[in-house]
């Protein structure tokens, strides 16, 4: 927020943009990269909690606290089916690419006025 120079929102005030206005046309779009890698390393992190889940809980009571990562895991190291363990991964790694490219599609259009 520091970075967006003042000059706009006083350009803004002087053309008559109200409040919401200037925020909806100035302050979201130029904190629109940080947002973009802010969403996609969050997305990213919250697939990466297995540890936790393994050492505090182990699945949780009655798989209750289970989640894809872990259940991968279970499925190919514990259960000996790797197949599947691997098609889930597959499944994993699309959705991860699925909510980078919605989310780098709606970053990377340009508002028209």
């Amino acid at each position: 927020m520091t970075n967006i120079p003042e000059e706009l929102y006083e350009a803004a005030t002087i053309d008559g943009a109200s409040g919401i206005g200037q925020f909806r046309r100035i302050t979201l779009p130029l904190l629109g990269p940080t947002t973009f890698f802010l969403a996609i390393t969050s997305t990213i992190s919250s697939f990466k909690i297995f540890d936790m889940i393994k050492f505090l809980t182990d699945g949780g009571p009655n798989y209750s606290s289970t989640v894809i990562v872990y259940q991968i895991y279970e499925e190919g190291f514990e259960r000996f089916k790797m197949g599947y363990a691997s098609a889930m991964s597959w499944v994993l790694f699309l959705i991860i690419m699925l909510v980078t490219s919605i989310t780098w599609i709606t970053q990377s259009r340009k508002v028209h006025y």
